[in-house]
């Protein structure tokens, strides 16, 4: 049984024509971290959504463990924990107040709580401020309290939607962390982001969504095999000639002033030398997971 199985599933909002997901299926399996990449408005977040049983989808089925979302839901909500993209700690209450009672909310005896949670706050380095109002810490702290209520619960299942958003580089490398562990404890992880190193280093699986539609499926491995070409080169687009650019590779326009080229290593001498006999600006690096979501929707992006 996999964690998630969706089959053409759709969403269209009131007072909208274009789908927010437009007839999607994939499959979930347990016990790994599988990650939406998605443009904002891609429909990431009407996925998790779905899944977590907050929104119905207009058409399609979705099943969590083996259970309905629309006839079940009462049996997902008590193994599912989610980190929402929209969340926000109430203001008046402190780290320790969001997730002792939470904890309790979810069942837990006030002992067992109160160890849980003083172990979620030092492993987020919260403990020194569990008594302080969230209203009265930064923004990456608050972050990090609806992180800790997510996955201080022992849910098989956790849905984070962009949960290290606003986190500085360690605090990122915390969640991290705590995610793999999770992952070795045998919880299942849908991960959405926008951070491309986040998700090649965490993910099992990556489905990579556009306009509500999938665009591609697959491990890193198999994402990079998308792109025959191993070097990346932005260049400026002044004094460029675009057509003759295209010879050596595949080019994307990612923006009114860049030109994107995937080629190949023996190619950049040549490049290189044309660029500065033209005083054109340009950077070179090997191709990565953002090259490869630039790849696959930069039509995309260069037609809205």
């Amino acid at each position: 049984m996999q964690a998630i199985e969706a089959y053409n599933l759709s969403k269209i909002y009131k007072g909208t024509r274009v789908p927010a997901l437009d007839n999607i299926s994939l499959k979930i399996d347990k016990k790994q971290i599988f990650t939406l990449l998605g443009r904002n408005g891609a429909g990431k977040t009407t996925f998790v959504r779905i899944c977590a049983t907050q929104l119905l989808p207009t058409s399609g089925t979705l099943k969590v463990s083996g259970y309905d979302v629309i006839s079940q839901a009462e049996h997902i909500r008590k193994f599912i924990s989610v980190v929402p993209q929209e969340g926000r700690p109430l203001r008046a209450l402190t780290p320790w107040d969001h997730v002792y009672n939470w904890l309790k909310i979810r069942g837990e005896e006030k002992s067992i709580a109160k160890i849980k949670t003083e172990k979620i706050l030092e492993r987020f380095e919260l403990i020194k401020v569990k008594d302080k109002p969230a209203m009265n810490l930064s923004g990456g702290m608050k972050q990090k309290i609806l992180v800790a209520m997510a996955t201080a619960v022992d849910a098989d299942l956790l849905f984070l939607d962009e949960p290290t958003i606003g986190l500085d580089p360690v605090s990122r490398r915390q969640v991290w962390n705590l995610m793999q562990d999770l992952k070795k404890e045998g919880k299942t992880i849908l991960l959405t982001t926008h951070y491309m190193d986040e998700a090649e280093i965490l993910s099992d699986k990556i489905v990579i969504i556009d306009n509500g539609k999938i665009v591609k499926e697959g491990n890193i491995n198999d994402l990079r095999k998308i792109i025959p070409q191993n070097i990346r080169m932005d260049i400026s687009k002044k004094n460029l000639d675009i057509e003759q650019l295209k010879g050596y590779g595949n080019v994307v326009e990612i923006g009114t002033d860049i030109i994107r080229l995937f080629t190949f290593e023996s190619n950049i001498g040549e490049l290189s030398n044309l660029a500065i006999k033209n005083n054109i600006s340009f950077n070179i690096s090997p191709i990565t997971l953002d090259d490869i979501f630039v790849y696959l929707v930069g039509n995309s992006i260069k037609n809205n």
